[in-house]
């Protein structure tokens, strides 16, 4: 239980460190992974996960479309509908297929530890919460002194929400039209240090 938890905690800490725009690299790099690896998956895996999942389990992928529907509200907005996006896909895809496997292995033990947290006050697992329920509880634990309920209840919106923008057509509704270096033709230079003078 201590190494799962340690690897939860490195698993949080590798996803809280996480920036837009490396998030942004990362599904820049994954998307044709994705592609490929819906195109050469099993029928078994695809008929019980969507297509573009290969690293979630059936219950992984439940709490991250719960975690979507009540922490990624579109409705009433001119935002993108989240059903319209393929965020889970893309979270898969730039996030999960890159990590350690003991990474991996410690985010899917807090997963799951998440899905459990709500049964002591509701006596049900996050997933079957309804709407009102499952943000109290993510409010809860966003605000709650225990490191791990914190990280997870932060660092799991944060993933939803990364997943979320970091598909180009939610970016028209808020006027941006994408990195300025693609458009003007920068080269990237990575993290090289600014010039001096």
């Amino acid at each position: 239980m201590k190494r799962l938890e340690a690897n939860t905690l490195q698993a949080l800490s590798h996803i809280q460190s996480l920036g837009r725009r490396d998030f942004l690299r990362l599904c820049s790099a994954a998307a044709s992974l994705a592609a490929v690896g819906a195109a050469l998956a099993p029928a078994r895996a695809v008929a019980a996960l969507p297509t573009g999942i290969a690293h979630m389990s059936d219950a992984e992928y439940a709490v991250f479309r719960r975690l979507m529907e009540v922490a990624l509200v579109t409705d009433g907005t001119r935002l993108v509908p989240a059903k319209d996006v393929p965020v889970l896909q893309t979270l898969d895809a730039a996030l999960l297929a890159t990590m350690e496997p003991h990474i991996l292995a410690g985010l899917k033990g807090g997963i799951a530890y998440f899905n459990d947290g709500p049964r002591a006050q509701f006596g049900q697992p996050f997933v079957a919460l309804d709407d009102a329920q499952a943000r109290a509880f993510l409010d809860a634990w966003a605000d709650s002194p225990e490191v791990p309920q914190r990280a997870l209840a932060v660092g799991l919106k944060k993933l939803i929400g990364l997943a979320y923008w970091a598909n180009p057509p939610t970016w028209l509704p808020l006027g941006y039209d994408g990195p300025v270096t693609r458009r003007w033709g920068l080269e990237s230079l990575g993290n090289a240090p600014m010039p001096k003078d």
